[in-house]
């Protein structure tokens, strides 16, 4: 949204963060990879990823302990991949597009029983891939069982839900899945507003759901229908003691943030003796983001409409060749309608808060039709030696560009149980549609851009070891730039800003044997930002050289596991404050003056989390225990750093504060089957 971090951001972080604090494919990272032919099986390597410690069993919070990806906030937060933004990624639920898969809370929106395989591309995607720069979540639900039908109950501190599936008919079957978070019942607001000057309304919750009905037509088709779906809600006022008041006043009064995302779609799969498979769906998504601050004087309320249909095709031409074709359409319409000061930024820009533009009430909508379309051959040249070569087609009638994207990927065994892997392609996404929009942003902005380049080896060991090493290279073209707020010959945005991140991942893995498991994970990586008018290069804001993260679950015995995972990261860089400046938008109130642009860092963050399960039988029914204990060492990492206002005095003696991320956190869970 086009207001500043001072505003929405901080709102944010406030009203959802807050409480937390208080108490190979195409030669990349294969994360889980489900079986061929059994779609109702949660994989055993599904099984790890969701007992992975610090996740709390989400089945997706694992991707913060893989090589490249970063969070934005304390260990959550939407994912950064390998030096893009995490506006670049593209999240997939069984081939349709997902509005969001992380709630403000860092945990995922799906229940861990409904996972059956999920991959993460981080860099040299294949074609079957559009509308993505950054890196590719394809997350695939699990088929109905066919069985008689159970329930499953799920009660910890943090969350409660409810999980049924079983057969409807001899030949088709169900799961529902609705969960909510329990956060808001142990909040304590009055305790919030005594430190922070904040009057908690409405605590923090989240709530989602899946369904799924699938009708078997024979062994060769399937026909479902879907639908799935998430919430978030915060509310509460911001008094005159609150640090975003004292930066800015128009900040005071009543906030609210409630975003809600729907999606249904109807898919029929047929297979025909594993010679070919033929994947059709369509289907609709509604995303609302609804948010209002100052007492109800500002407001931004945005809605995102989709109709889609997909198609993919797989077939074997001759022994060594199989070639896949699809096309995918979308329309889909953005609405907003808002009244708000116009702080023009980008995440080039360290200070926002000095970036006020003028008061904007304005609504409008916008239409926007795309199609995409992919050829890939995967040929196997010989037993050794597999290439990978397609290309992508993508048309967007806003910005009305046409881009045709070649790709390619090469496996190598060279030599028994070592393997080279590389690729490279070309990528496009949307422009960030809040950018574009009429009034408040450049109707005429491109399409930003990018190049992949990955390089690798891995080895296979015995006893289930095996390493590799993955370096990378992007490019990053026509990225937004933020115009100066009193430049009247520019729209607000251009495409005036380009990028580069490389790096090396180290990642050894160590499958299940002798009763435990694990992997180590290092990443040295380079991510900048160039600002290609005045040819200033900066380190891009979530800029982490050194990320290093080792996770191992242990089988004591046949009831108790326990899991271990360890993360540490070189601080990360941010803009020194170096003196303040009285606030030209506000008399008697101040502003911070900022040196070199991420010319700084934070010290090194690590934390260490801890997960006991164990499997009991309550009442005669079968379930489970979970503790958890979140940075079990209590370690008070630095997030950020800020202006403490409420201590600076004067222009001459200004104070800075410490943000600090959350401390130790138990948490308590069971699991029940009926």
């Amino acid at each position: 949204m086009p207001v500043s971090r001072s505003n929405l951001s901080l709102l944010i972080h406030c009203l959802l963060a807050a409480p937390v604090m208080a108490n190979e494919v195409v030669v990349e990272e294969l994360l889980v990879q489900g079986r061929k032919g059994d779609y109702s099986v949660i994989t055993e390597q599904a099984q790890k990823i969701i007992d992975v410690p610090g996740s709390l069993g989400d089945p997706l919070m694992a991707v913060f302990s893989l090589p490249g990806v970063l969070s934005e906030g304390d260990g959550g937060g939407a994912p950064a991949v390998r030096g893009s933004s995490p506006s670049d990624n593209r999240y997939l639920v069984d081939g349709a597009p997902a509005a969001y898969v992380f709630h403000a809370f860092s945990t995922s929106i799906f229940n861990e029983n409904i996972i059956q395989d999920f991959q993460l591309f981080s860099a040299g995607f294949g074609p079957r891939y559009n509308n993505a720069i950054g890196g590719v979540f394809d997350i695939k639900l699990r088929d109905p069982r066919a069985q008689d039908i159970s329930t499953k109950v799920d009660v910890s501190i943090l969350r409660a839900g409810v999980f049924a599936e079983g057969e409807v008919t001899d030949d088709s079957a169900f799961y529902l899945s609705a969960r909510s978070s329990l956060l808001q019942y142990f909040f304590d607001g009055d305790e919030a507003e005594k430190e922070d000057g904040i009057k908690v309304q409405d605590a923090p919750e989240d709530t989602d759901y899946q369904f799924k009905y699938q009708y078997r037509l024979g062994d060769d088709h399937r026909l479902t229908l879907s639908a799935n779906g998430a919430s978030d809600l915060a509310a509460a006022e911001f008094t005159e003691f609150s640090t975003e008041v004292l930066e800015e006043p128009d900040f005071a009064g009543d906030a609210k943030i409630k975003n809600t995302f729907n999606n249904q779609s109807l898919r029929w799969q047929f297979s025909a003796n594993e010679s070919s498979e033929l994947d059709v769906q369509v289907g609709h998504y509604q995303k609302n983001d609804d948010t209002f601050w100052g007492g109800e004087k500002y407001f931004f309320d945005i809605t995102a409409e989709d109709v889609y249909a997909l198609a993919n095709y797989q077939f074997l031409l001759g022994k060594s060749h199989s070639i896949s074709v699809g096309a995918e359409t979308h329309n889909t319409e953005y609405s907003y309608d808002a009244r708000f000061i116009n702080y023009v930024c980008t995440e080039f820009d360290p200070d926002c808060e000095l970036r006020r533009g003028e008061l904007i009430v304005a609504e409008d909508a916008v239409t926007i039709r795309e199609h995409s379309a992919y050829v890939n051959d995967h040929w196997a040249i010989t037993d050794a030696l597999v290439l990978d070569v397609g290309v992508q087609t993508h048309y967007n009638d806003f910005t009305d560009e046409t881009f045709t994207h070649p790709r390619i990927a090469l496996a190598w065994e060279f030599t028994d149980n070592w393997t080279l892997n590389s690729s490279a392609g070309s990528y496009n996404r949307l422009p960030d549609i809040d950018k574009t929009f009429p009034q408040i942003g450049n109707t005429e902005l491109q399409s930003p851009t990018s190049n992949h380049y990955t390089l690798g080896i891995t080895q296979e060991l015995g006893n289930e070891w095996s390493w590799s090493v993955t370096s990378y290279y992007k490019t990053m073209d026509d990225l937004p730039l933020a115009s100066e707020i009193n430049d009247n010959t520019q729209p607000f945005y251009t495409n005036n800003v380009e990028g580069e991140a490389y790096g090396m991942d180290i990642f050894i893995n160590k499958g299940l044997t002798d009763r435990w498991y694990g992997w180590l994970a290092i990443s040295a990586s380079r991510s900048t930002r160039t600002n290609k008018l005045t040819d200033i290069e900066r380190d891009y804001y979530l800029d982490t050289p050194l990320v290093l993260n080792w996770v191992m679950n242990y089988q004591m015995n046949d009831l108790w596991t326990v899991g271990t995972r360890l993360t540490a990261q070189s601080g990360r860089a941010i803009t020194p404050i170096v003196g303040i400046q009285p606030n030209p938008y506000f008399e008697n109130r101040i502003l911070p003056v900022y040196g070199e642009p991420y010319s700084e860092n934070l010290p090194v963050y690590a934390r260490f989390d801890v997960r006991f399960k164990r499997e009991m039988t309550l009442w005669g029914y079968p379930g489970t225990y979970n503790i958890d204990i979140l940075n079990a060492l209590n370690r008070r990492n630095v997030t950020d750093r800020n202006l403490d206002y409420k201590r600076t005095q004067s222009l001459q003696n200004f104070k800075l504060e410490d943000e600090v991320g959350m401390g130790i956190i138990p948490a308590v869970g069971m699991s029940l089957t009926f």
